[in-house]
Formats: C-alpha cells, structure tokens, sequence
C-alpha cells in the first residue's frame, strides 16, 4: 500500500514534520504523552487542489452514506485486519488504535492511550485513559490491550500487523496495574509506537473473534448494526463515546456501500444517492467541481505499484524485471493515469520518511536499452498478462497506459481487468497492479516487502541469492539502531538494493482524491494512509450543515 511535496513560504514543512516524527519514535527514548502531541504537526496542509476546511458550528443528526471504491463477497468487518477499502471505511469507524496520526502523519496520543514511553531499551509501557467504554458498556482495560496484541502476533489469525509487531514478545506482556502495559521487546525496535498507531492494529475486547458475539464491539465513534459484504454495512452512534461531545460523533447513522464502477460511484454522488466517494476518477476533478461537488485532494504518500514477482516467469531474471522499469514513461504514466494528480516516483516507496534515497539517478524511459536487456533474456517480442482492478482510482488506467508503453519495445501486456482480483489468486500473480498508503519505510517494509508473516508481499521479495538477498538481515538490524544517521545508511543500502534488482515498478506517488457533498462539512486535507481524511477520522469530525 510521496520529493519534496509542499515546501511552503520557504520552509520545508515535510522536513520539519518529519524530524518532529524522528523525535517522538526514536528508539534513543521517547515518550508520547498527550501534552507533548498537542504541539501539533508541521501547519501546513499539502493541499494541491480543492477540499474542504471545518465550517459552520457541527450538530447532530441525519445518516452520512459513503460510497467507496472496490470490494466484494470476500469484505470483512474486523478491527484488526482488512482486505480493500470498504473494509478500511467500516473498521475505522468502530475500532480505534491506541496512538493515531494527524493530517500532517505525525505521531501523537490522540488515541486511547494517553501516555506510551519507550525510553527504556527492550521495552514500551502503554498507558490508556480510564473509563472508556467498549460498545457492549465494558471498561476498557490493560487486559483487553494484551488480548488485542496477542491476538495480532496468534499466527493462526494471520493478521495484517503481525509482521510489524513481530519485535513483540507475546510471553512478556505484563499487566502492571488495571490501565497499564508493559511490552517485551524480543529485541529493541524503533518502530514499535509507529506501529501502535497502524490503523488496522485496533483494540478489542478480551475475547473477540469475528465470528462470535463481540465481532462488531469496538470503542470507536458507530457501533455496526449491519453488514452485508459486497453490498452494505449500517453503523449507529455510540451514545456512550469516550470523547467529549463537543469532539462528536455528530451523524446519527453511517451507511457504507461498495461500488465495483467507478461512474455509477460519481453518479450516485452527483444524484445525490450518497454524500461522499472515496477515489474519484482523475479525470473527472474538474466536471465534480463544475456540478457544485467539493473535492479533497491532498499531496500523500501513496502509490500504486506495477508488480512483477521475483519468483515467477518471465521476472525471475532480473533483466526483465530491469527492462520492464526501462519501458515506463514515467510524466506519461502520471498525466494519462491521473491526469497529473501527483508526482514522479522512482521505484522505491516512502517519500515521507526521513531516510527516503532521493540521491538515487532517476530512472527514465529507454526503450532501446530494455530491447537489449529482453534480448540478452531470450525474451524479446514477449507476451504477459496484467492483473489489476478498480481498488483504487487509477489502478486500471495505469495499467493501460502502461501496456501501450510497452509496445514500444515489442512486448504485449494483455490488461486484466478482475472485479475479483482480491479473491484467492490474489499475492500469487506474477504480474499485476497494487495499491498502498502513506507510511514510514520500516513499517512499509514489514507489510509488503518481506517473507511471511509479511503479509502483502506482491513481488515476493527478497531474492534468495546475490544482491538484496540480505535485505531481512539489514532490516533486523535498522529495527535495532538506535542512531538516527546509522539506521539511515542502513535504509539507505536496502533502497538501493530495490531500486536495482527490485520487482516494483514505481511510476508516481499518488494524491488522494475524494469528493463530498457540500453539505458534509469538517473534512481537512491530509497526508495519511486512508482517504477522505481518515475516514473523518472515523466519521467523528464530520457533519451536515
């Protein structure tokens, strides 16, 4: 699941935000306390067209129906796991995460634990707020923190955060008193308050499943009354909502509906069937506009990657893999996919993060040198299918483009276009299209870019052999720097390895772009991983005028 985005009156906020982040999870000690996140991010929004700024005095009432991009029969409504954006929108609303991320993604304890200090080596103590109430009336306490992190680790559930979290000791969590937890650390990990603020890493109660009688008992904002995957979820508002009142929820329901089309998505919208979609198509920014929608875009930090793995003919030779990056016209891709909502990329992900190799050449379009690397493979005149879906807005497009590209140099891309695609085949295709959010590289890498329990890992990397091959090995030992300028050499050796024998194709860092209503008012451009500013940051800073 973005160089220098929007450095504003001079400054380089990104920087500046960033450093503040360096700050606060450094593994040299830190303490997250609520007045130290109040400080606040780097005040600058990266706006890069439209969207909506709070207005209007917020009230209560009326049912905020969302649309969103993708899913299917295979939705889920967990707290801790997801597989497509409707589940995103249906988790957020209802679990929340013990730290959260800004519109700036800068770490702080706006969550539920007011204080997380991992200043002690081997170890992080987490301290919640009291009184907080889970949807069914019980207290959250440190018994349901232990249960939620096990639960994550339980190999048996293979859950997206397993990997991150995976410096944990799950024989060393201890309850210090009714609201406290220590985590062990099997070893030290810089990366462990980051992950603590991973939207898919929520807290349930002790003893859920998402089969059994706690399935939708969360502490977020809407409690889910009904679900129907593929189709629709109904969320109600927590009358007994931990926060104060004046901080919402305001809605009195949140209805969710997948749309597998993206013009029946803006239809609804336009028809005023809905009052917000995720994903609306680059092309048509100005014609929402025009038609009195508002539209959210925000420069971000995610990409949707061409995926070509390792492991599987014909990228298993790396001059393949090589040619095919040497085919992408990179400005192209970005105009035509997403009508020049982004930036240039360069293969490798997290622009954001402090240690990101903006060095590196930029790699450009060279049809004869990717001919001659096809030749030297035995592969010229190659045909290969491309998987993608519409998951996320410019996921097919870019696919397009992409093949038309590649006639170029003589090879034939036959687009697959599969409503199904995130069914079972999905992780074991050789080469298809992916879409990820912002985050930090470390984080990244544990989602995406290792071996199982990795869980999303499209190019199946590393190699086995010769260059990159000690990439698990440099990302152990990155976990463990506590030097902020060493564990970025570190990065840096692993980015290198990627960008020269990796099995992404990194086109361009896509903005988010949403639209809403102009009745819907509290959204704020955002940085973060998830669309329409964190959902609303689970519909709870959200209202009709």
């Amino acid at each position: 699941m973005v160089d220098n985005p929007n450095p504003g009156a001079g400054l380089d906020l990104d920087r500046l935000s960033l450093s503040r982040r360096e700050l606060l999870m450094g593994a040299g000690g830190v303490l997250l306390a609520g007045g130290l996140a109040a400080c606040g991010g780097s005040g600058s929004s990266g706006s890069t067209g439209g969207g909506s700024a709070p207005a209007g005095t917020p009230k209560k009432g009326g049912n905020f129906r969302l649309g969103v991009t993708g899913g299917g029969a295979g939705d889920i409504v967990d707290g801790q796991s997801i597989v497509n954006k409707p589940d995103q929108a249906r988790l957020i609303g209802s679990w929340e995460t013990l730290l959260t991320y800004d519109e700036d993604y800068v770490l702080g304890t706006d969550g539920l634990a007011e204080e997380v200090d991992s200043s002690v080596p081997g170890q992080v103590d987490v301290r919640i707020r009291s009184g907080i109430e889970f949807h069914n009336g019980k207290t959250l306490t440190a018994d349901d923190v232990i249960y939620s992190i096990n639960r994550i680790l339980d190999p048996k559930e293979g859950l997206f955060g397993a990997a991150g979290l995976g410096s944990v000791d799950p024989k060393n969590l201890k309850k210090m008193d009714a609201n406290t937890v220590r985590v062990g650390l099997k070893q030290p990990d810089s990366t462990i308050p980051d992950q603590l603020g991973q939207y898919f890493n929520g807290i349930v109660p002790d003893g859920y499943e998402r089969k059994n009688d706690l399935k939708w008992v969360g502490t977020g904002p809407y409690k889910i009354q009904s679900f129907s995957p593929g189709q629709q979820s109904v969320a109600v508002r927590n009358p007994n909502y931990w926060r104060p009142a004046s901080e919402g929820p305001w809605f009195d329901q949140v209805t969710v509906t997948d749309f597998a089309d993206a013009a029946a998505q803006v239809n609804a919208l336009l028809g005023g069937q809905i009052d917000a979609i995720t994903d609306l198509p680059f092309a048509q920014v100005d014609s929402a506009k025009s038609q009195g929608m508002e539209v959210l875009e925000g420069t971000g930090g995610g990409w949707l990657p061409i995926c070509m793995a390792i492991d599987m003919d014909p990228f298993t030779d790396v001059r393949v893999r090589q040619a095919f990056r040497l085919m992408a016209d990179r400005p192209a891709l970005l105009e035509q996919a997403l009508s020049g909502h982004g930036r240039v990329a360069n293969d490798i992900f997290a622009p954001f993060d402090p240690c990101y190799s903006s060095d590196l050449p930029q790699r450009e379009q060279d049809i004869d040198q990717a001919k001659s690397l096809l030749k030297a493979a035995g592969k010229e005149g190659m045909t290969v299918d491309l998987h993608t879906t519409n998951g996320a807005a410019g996921m097919v497009d870019s696919a397009n483009v992409f093949a038309a590209q590649c006639k170029a140099a003589g090879v034939t891309v036959n687009v697959k276009n599969d409503p199904n695609y995130y069914g079972d085949q999905y992780l074991k295709l050789a080469f298809s299209v992916d879409f990820w959010g912002t985050r930090a590289f470390l984080p990244q890498v544990s989602l995406g870019s290792l071996p199982k329990p990795c869980p999303y890992n499209e190019t199946h990397w590393p190699p086995k052999s010769g260059e990159g091959s000690d990439y698990v090995s440099l990302y152990q030992q990155a976990l463990k720097e506590t030097d902020p300028t060493k564990r970025c050499d570190i990065i840096h050796e692993m980015q290198k390895a990627e960008y020269d024998v990796g099995g992404y194709i990194i086109a361009f860092f896509n903005n988010l772009v949403d639209a809403h209503s102009p009745k819907v008012q509290g959204f704020k451009v955002s940085k973060a991983t998830l669309n329409l500013d964190t959902f609303g940051h689970g519909f709870r800073t959200i209202w009709f005028a």
